[in-house]
């Protein structure tokens, strides 16, 4: 059985060490990208309470283990936003001292658009997007990047927005 347990394993690393150039190209690409969205929400100094291109909703929970669990739903917009990105950093961790991922969309993932009035999930036409992440603490502070382009790719917009969230939702006057 120890065998079997050992030639599962070769297997299995050499199922993972087959990945080839270009995926590792495209890991470091979108790494880069998450790095540059972090550091323009980072080094931003001017963030608005809310937005005027789209709903922004959140809400905070205990899970089972103690911990929180934080949700960012983006959805009505105004106007059409295609190709959106965003982004949300928890209390002003510095990009070096992170120690896990923030909770991100349009970086590693596919493009998703917002129109308004129109819904296709199959060709990335979506009714609302989600952001969700964990925390230990039951109060955190959100600042979220939101980028978008117009439908000819040739304009691109962007959003900041702070927000301090807890499990009774969003404090009010502490941004």
């Amino acid at each position: 059985m120890h065998k079997i347990a050992k030639l599962i394993l070769c297997c299995s690393l050499l199922a993972m060490s087959g990945c080839g150039k270009e995926t590792n190209t495209a890991d470091k690409a979108d790494l880069e990208k998450y790095q540059t969205y972090y550091t323009a929400i980072s080094e931003n100094v001017t963030f608005a309470s809310e937005s005027t291109n789209f709903s922004c909703e959140l809400e905070m929970t205990q899970v089972e283990d103690g911990s929180f669990r934080y949700y960012i739903v983006i959805d009505d917009p105004q106007s059409a936003m295609y190709d959106v990105i965003a982004m949300a950093v928890e209390n002003d961790i510095p990009y070096d001292s992170a120690d896990k991922m923030m909770p991100s969309i349009g970086i590693f993932d596919d493009a998703k658009s917002l129109i308004p009035g129109q819904v296709d999930s199959e060709n990335g036409y979506v009714k609302g997007i989600a952001l969700s992440g964990e925390s230990a603490n039951d109060t955190i502070q959100l600042k979220l990047l939101v980028q978008w382009t117009d439908k000819t790719k040739k304009t691109s917009k962007r959003e900041y927005i702070a927000y301090t969230l807890n499990t009774d939702g969003i404090v009010k006057g502490d941004n």
